[in-house]
């Protein structure tokens, strides 16, 4: 399959719905191959997290019964992305997703691999090139799943590479079906895919927390010649907390150094009554983190900072950011520019919005995003 040929990614961010992160998810959806049209109709019916799942199924039957199975696994893996982990239709519409996204894609990819990690594997797909112009390593963040990235890599195969996507611990397959949680020490995983492929010179792409979990195994594997923060993540628990505003960081900073586990649980549940989005995040990270309460995710989360390992990337960078991400705090952006003071060479780009790409991870102008990756990998050889 040629991507350049047979998709062609959409341009332009809607404004379809009032909830920042809802309107988000639905662009994001538009982006990986859901319907403009369905999405504009779909809005206004989405006033909470069970409305988003009974109407993202009902549009998902409806391209099942009509033969568009891409569209159908698209509109099945978005209705599962609310769904609690306590609810069993969570792993029914995963599985969904995954029936018909192979089904559909079975004759283009080139291998599913399993990459031997600890007493069990991380799914991969492998994506050859015959022409051989290196090997560029793709993997999500905190809520994707490989699959979602198919079309992403397929853009760096066509264009030469032999591209490897995967999921390390807390991502889609790894946490679902061999329960390996999230771990801030992204160099363990990326050790294991580079052993087992025999791999020198990498170019690894992080996406969404991927920023920092690439930038964190670039600091510890000399394999890596080329790491794309895309987007990039400083300070996860700061992104964390961002929302909240400065008080609420502050009194969640001081429970977590007083070690005031119950004040801090109970302060969480309170929010999570109040506030879907609340509920949604604390639910979905205890959860990837394979931890039991707020007050254990938030502490984990304090790993996932780069303050700590920048100083010791030494290969060329590239970091992405959006101009209006509603994820990520803009100064992040700088102050991850300051930190690297040893990398080969340090490629900043900030996109916009008349670009149509300045929110989280470029949705809405995909091909932009992705020209200018290819062009900057081609350049620093």
């Amino acid at each position: 399959m040629n991507l350049k040929q047979e998709y062609k990614f959409p341009v332009g961010y809607h404004n379809l719905h009032e909830q920042a992160n809802i309107n988000f998810q639905l662009n994001r959806l538009i982006t990986n191959g859901g319907l403009i049209e369905e999405m504009k109709q779909l809005a206004p019916k989405i006033k909470d997290f069970n409305d988003w799942k009974r109407e993202l199924i009902i549009l998902a039957e409806k391209a099942l019964s009509e033969g568009h199975s891409l569209h159908a696994a698209m509109y099945y893996r978005a209705a599962e992305f609310f769904v609690a982990p306590s609810d069993p239709d969570k792993e029914i519409l995963y599985d969904k997703f995954i029936e018909l996204f192979y089904s559909v894609y079975e004759n283009a990819i080139g291998e599913k691999v399993q990459i031997p990690y600890e007493n069990s594997f991380l799914p991969g797909i492998y994506l050859p090139n015959e022409e051989g112009k290196g090997t560029v390593v793709i993997h999500g963040g905190y809520d994707s799943f490989l699959e979602e990235f198919y079309l992403f890599g397929s853009f760096f195969r066509d264009d030469g590479y032999n591209v490897i996507l995967f999921e390390g611990p807390g991502q889609g397959a790894a946490l679902k079906k061999n329960k390996f949680p999230m771990t801030h020490e992204w160099e363990k995983p990326v050790k294991a895919l580079l052993d087992y492929f025999n791999l020198k010179n990498v170019i690894l792409i992080g996406i969404s927390l991927g920023g920092y979990l690439g930038l964190r195994a670039a600091a510890f594997e000399p394999r890596i010649s080329k790491l794309i923060a895309f987007d990039i993540i400083y300070d996860f628990f700061q992104v964390l907390l961002y929302a909240g505003g400065p008080k609420v960081r502050e009194m969640i900073e001081s429970f977590l150094d007083t070690n005031q586990i119950d004040m801090l649980n109970k302060v969480a549940e309170r929010m999570m009554k109040n506030d879907l989005l609340v509920n949604w995040g604390l639910n979905h990270g205890m959860h990837v983190f394979g931890v039991n309460s707020p007050f254990e995710f938030l502490e984990k989360a304090r790993l996932f900072s780069t303050a700590d390992i920048s100083d010791k990337i030494t290969c060329d960078v590239l970091l992405l950011a959006g101009t209006n991400d509603h994820f990520i705090p803009i100064e992040m952006f700088y102050k991850q520019i300051e930190a690297l003071k040893n990398v080969k060479s340090l490629t900043c780009r900030m996109f916009t919005e008349k670009e149509h790409a300045a929110n989280h991870c470029q949705i809405g102008n995909y091909k932009l995003v992705l020209d200018f990756m290819l062009n900057w990998i081609n350049i620093t050889k």
